[in-house]
C-alpha cells in the first residue's frame, strides 16, 4: 500500500528516497506532500507526456498481473488470509517479472 496506516515505515511512500517522488494519477490530488507527481495543469507537455508514458508502463504491468485469475476476484481478507494474499500477490509479480526479463519488457518511458 502506498500508505500503510498500520505499519508507516514499511509503506510505499516511506520507501521513496529523499529527492524523488512516485508518479501518480489524478486520485492523489489532494496529497499534501513532495513524494507525490500528480497530473498538474502547470506541467510543461513534456512532462505530462512523460507522466502518461509512466502512468500508461504501470497499467501495462497491471494488466500483467490480473491475467492471472487469482487476482481478479474478490478476496475477503480476514487475519488468517492476510499473509495467503500477500504470498500469492508476490509470486504473481515474480512471474512477470520473470516474463518481463526473458523476452517481454515494458517499453522505456
Amino acid at each position: 500500500m502506498f500508505r500503510n496506516p498500520d505499519d508507516p515505515e514499511n509503506s510505499l511512500k516511506a520507501k521513496i528516497p529523499e529527492g524523488k517522488k512516485a508518479i501518480a494519477d489524478k486520485g492523489y490530488l489532494g496529497e499534501q506532500h513532495t513524494k507525490i507527481a500528480p497530473p498538474s495543469q502547470y506541467d510543461s507537455r513534456e512532462l505530462a507526456e512523460f507522466k502518461n508514458r509512466a502512468r500508461a508502463r504501470h497499467e501495462n504491468f497491471n494488466a500483467r498481473k490480473k491475467s492471472f485469475n487469482v487476482l481478479s476476484s474478490t478476496f475477503r481478507i480476514t487475519k488468517n488470509k492476510k499473509e495467503k494474499h500477500k504470498i500469492v500477490f508476490e509470486v504473481v509479480c515474480i512471474l512477470c517479472q520473470y516474463d518481463m526479463e526473458n523476452g517481454h519488457p515494458l517499453w522505456d518511458v
